[in-house]
């Protein structure tokens, strides 16, 4: 990689202009002083006029002290190496972010390096501006401290927008201040990359262009098979070669796991084996490792596999003239058949006892206590689909979507002087939408329908002469469905055709909904319910999310984003990534300077570098002119003691003395993750709660400390916070019983698994706590329990609802009091001990976090100045707590001691 050589004060080089003068007074030598014997007659006598001529200094020497006067010139002009990318000019620094999901698996390592040029920003004295190309395209140019605060506050969107709104806005800046830009790109075209890729290259010529080692992957799609639920996965070019698939059902518990491996085509296939009813519960996969709207897939009512329920009456002897013959060729790839049996007496009983969801009747004429049970079904939501034939044309019952005509009508054969009569096109948000009806498509016979009020509102499907081909109507919380035509071929070739079975499919993937019949409920809006995220969590409705339309297909944006709509009862999913393909980003013959996220390193700053050399320069010639001086000798041996002085390493008790400084000045401390981003944090936010409890207590902490508990003592610190990590190892069995003794001996850990966005109420754990959870059965803690509202942790310093960090909602978990005695109040001390372990789940950390002017570095949206101070509050309760936990609890029980008094 190469790198640029800048300087932050360039006009001192013009002190290099002097060089040859130096050398000329550099090269000559004044002659030593002679020393003489004081005897002034002596010295008279013994003096010799002779002309002295100055000696030639050697021109090594010469070299080394006009390199040592060079290394000063360039080390005070401030001279930097800046990767590409990092450095430019020095006017405004522009940062266009592709926040989208695409760019959601490494977000953090994109804002972590657009953060790495705010500060490079910062440090020249350069505005900035940040855009982020989801979001309206505005651009204000400001100090890099507020652009960083606007770098904190974006997320990834769970949609992929056009990036060309953004275009104008992008032009008036570079036109009206110029300076430098810098894309961090997803690499995906996405929309529209390629042609914001050209205007891009055309606005700023020579734009750095950043892009993450992490190509995105995502869910696709997904098919509810016979034995399996076989999900589509996609990855982009030079993606991860394998994952897991995970299902959840509606309650976030985990159903099951499928590994996966990718062909050549960046295809995969995962097959979740379960059962029929696991496979029906699934309401959403999602890839692992995968953190981002893409890796979820949302499912709906229409993916479930319906159990179907066959009865035919009389069966022929040939197979092909069975009443359930073509219906169990349509119906068998798509779903879970059950057939009555031989003689069997009741089986309209059997499969609904066998949890059918819908039951399909072949020309039928039902008992009473049949239609009983039917009535029973439709009430609790089945679908119950009706077809005509001889039986039901010659008694119709009163379990009928319409009131029908005795007989039928016989449309062509040599006793009618019609002809048969081809299929009506479907309405348009009916049922049936989508679908097109063939022209060789025919029907001689059917049962007409009488004429009342509603009928049209209650056929799905029209003969060409209007007349109902398919009626229905709501029962309860369930549907009756008739077709006027048998279910073979007899009186209509359509179960032949495959709009049969597609109008089958249809009529499967709307049972269970609620009110699936009526055709005007295909028209309208569908109400918001639930929302991803960037990251792929499902949410509560964002703020800026729409009714979705009912008809049609829609494309995920910021007023539709994916979820699901809808009826809370039958839901609706809307996915982020579906029938779509990756394409990378084409950047072939424009100007880019494309580099990888980590081009975007600091600045390296030389002058430490150069003065360590001029010194040792200096040091150098110093030993240069004893050597050539008449009493080298004498100063040679001093002159190597010095250096063994210098460069020898420091004794082993200076050492062992420094490892004792912490016991000296209190502080708080974080153990350290390996997670740069994350130690970062941990460091930004106890500096800011230290600074915090020193100006509101009476108590003084040092800077907070990184600890490695591996090889740290850990008795010094009152107080560890440690961030969860998931994807750090496990500590060893070593480490584990080090921190059991520190909590034994009155430590507190204070866990933070940061991920209060991804809990779920249904009891499924995120990763961080499966990893939490691994690692408290190694160190034997106290039972847990959520903190009540009472805790004296929440009354140390201030009255708190609960802590708060980069989120304000998230439970606490703490030492669980003892229970209450049977009708009497709980002991007055109950809180008293502190407890050795707290878990928080809010990113307390990034909450506590202030910039120079005691802003929030991390914003989290909304009130923005009352979360930071909330979570400063959090904190400073939580220092209380650990270092005057029996004091407080007395204070706070003061009424309970005063009643045990007597007063």
């Amino acid at each position: 990689m190469n790198l640029l050589l800048a300087f932050s004060s360039p006009w001192i080089l013009l002190a290099l202009a002097g060089a040859p003068a130096l050398y000329f007074l550099l090269r000559v030598t004044p002659p030593p002083p002679k020393q003489i014997a004081f005897p002034p007659l002596k010295l008279i006598l013994g003096e010799r006029r002779d002309d002295a001529t100055p000696a030639r200094t050697p021109l090594w020497l010469l070299l080394l002290r006009m390199a040592l006067a060079a290394l000063i010139v360039l080390a005070m002009a401030g001279p930097t190496l800046n990767p590409p990318g990092a450095a430019g000019g020095r006017g405004p620094l522009l940062l266009l972010i592709d926040n989208f999901w695409t760019a959601a698996p490494d977000f953090s390592a994109r804002q972590a390096a657009a953060t790495r040029l705010l500060e490079a920003a910062a440090r020249e004295n350069r505005p900035a501006a940040v855009l982020g190309l989801a979001e309206k395209p505005f651009i204000s140019l400001e100090d890099p401290g507020a652009a960083l605060a606007r770098l904190r506050a974006l997320t990834p969107r769970p949609y992929l927008p056009p990036r060309a709104p953004s275009l104008p806005a992008i032009e008036t800046f570079l036109r009206e201040h110029g300076g430098d830009l810098v894309w961090l790109s997803d690499g995906q075209q996405d929309a529209d990359g390629r042609a914001f890729a050209e205007k891009i290259s055309a606005l700023a010529p020579g734009a750095a262009l950043l892009t993450g080692d992490r190509p995105p992957r995502a869910l696709t799609g997904a098919r509810n098979g016979s034995d399996a639920l076989e999900v589509d996965v996609l990855r982009a070019q030079n993606g991860a070669p394998e994952g897991v698939v995970r299902a959840f059902d509606a309650h976030g518990a985990p159903l099951g796991d499928s590994a996966f491996t990718f062909g050549a085509d960046n295809h995969a296939i995962a097959r979740l084996t379960l059962p029929l009813q696991l496979r029906n519960d699934v309401a959403r996969l999602a890839l692992l490792g995968e953190a981002s709207a893409g890796g979820v897939f949302l499912l709906d009512s229409g993916a479930r596999r319906r159990r179907v329920g066959l009865v035919g009456g009389a069966k022929p002897d040939q197979p092909l003239l069975s009443p359930l013959y073509y219906l169990r060729k349509a119906l068998l790839p798509h779903a879970d058949l059950r057939e009555e049996k031989p003689g069997e007496p009741d089986p309209i009983g059997r499969l609904i006892g066998e949890g059918a969801d819908v039951l399909i009747l072949a020309d039928m004429v039902l008992a009473p206590d049949a239609r009983e049970k039917l009535k029973k079904f439709l009430d609790a939501g089945g679908t119950v689909v009706r077809f005509a034939g001889p039986h039901l044309a010659a008694a119709p019952d009163d379990l009928l979507p319409v009131k029908l005509r005795r007989g039928g009508r016989t449309l062509g054969g040599a006793l009618s002087w019609e002809r048969p009569k081809t299929l009506a096109p479907f309405d348009e948000g009916g049922p049936f939408a989508g679908l097109t009806p063939p022209a060789d498509a025919n029907v001689s016979r059917q049962i007409l329908a009488e004429p009342e009020p509603g009928l049209p509102q209650k056929t799905w499907a029209r003969l060409a002469d209007g007349t109902p081909l398919v009626t229905a109507e709501a029962r309860g919380a369930g549907a009756l469905i008739l077709f006027h035509i048998a279910a073979e071929n007899s009186w209509s070739n359509l179960p032949l055709s495959g709009l049969f079975v597609d109008m089958l499919k249809k009529i499967l993937a709307r049972a269970g909904a609620v009110g699936p019949v009526s055709s005007a409920q295909g028209e309208g809006l569908l109400p918001v319910l639930k929302n991803l995220d960037g990251f792929g969590t499902l949410g509560p409705p964002a703020t800026e999310a729409r009714a979705l339309p009912a008809k049609g297909e829609t494309t995920p944006d910021a007023e539709h984003p994916p979820g699901y709509y809808g009826a809370a009862e039958a839901p609706r999913a809307l996915n982020a990534f579906a029938d779509q393909a990756f394409k990378p980003l084409d950047l072939s013959g424009l100007g880019f300077n494309a580099q990888n996220l980590g081009a975007a390193r600091e600045k390296i700053d030389l002058r430490g570098p150069l003065l360590l050399l001029a010194a040792l320069l200096a040091l150098a010639d110093a030993f240069a002119a004893f050597w050539l001086g008449d009493s080298w000798r004498r100063q040679a041996a001093p002159v190597a003691l010095a250096l063994l002085v210098l460069l020898a390493p420091p004794p082993a008790r200076a050492q062992e003395a420094k490892s004792y400084q912490p016991a000296l000045t209190p502080s708080l401390a974080y153990v350290v993750t390996g997670d740069s981003h994350a130690d970062r944090i941990s460091a930004l936010g106890l500096k800011s709660l230290s600074e915090t409890v020193s100006q509101r207590t009476s108590f003084n902490p040092g800077a907070p400390r990184a600890v490695d508990p591996a090889r740290d003592e850990l008795a010094f610190y009152p107080m560890l916070y440690w961030p969860v990590s998931p994807d750090a190892p496990q500590p060893s069995a070593q480490v584990a019983q080090k921190i059991a003794a520190y909590m034994k001996q009155g430590g507190l850990l204070l866990f933070d698994t940061r991920d209060a966005a991804q809990q779920f109420e249904g009891g499924e754990t995120t990763p961080a706590q499966d990893w939490l959870k691994l690692f408290l059965q190694k160190l034997d803690p106290p039972p847990l329990a959520p903190a009540p509202r009472n805790h004296v942790i929440f009354r140390t310093f201030y009255l708190l609802e609960g802590f708060a960090g980069r989120v304000e909602n998230g439970p606490v978990y703490i030492e669980a009091l003892p229970p209450d005695n049977e009708g009497e109040k709980a002991p007055a001390r109950a809180g008293d001990g502190v407890s050795p372990v707290i878990i928080a789940s809010t990113d307390l950390a990034a909450g506590w976090a202030s910039d120079q002017w005691g802003e929030a570095l991390y914003p989290s949206g909304g009130d923005a100045i009352r979360s930071h101070e909330l979570a400063l509050r959090g904190g400073v309760n939580i220092v209380m707590y650990t270092l005057t936990g029996n004091y407080k609890a007395d204070q706070v029980h003061v009424p309970e001691l005063l009643e045990r008094l007597g007063q």
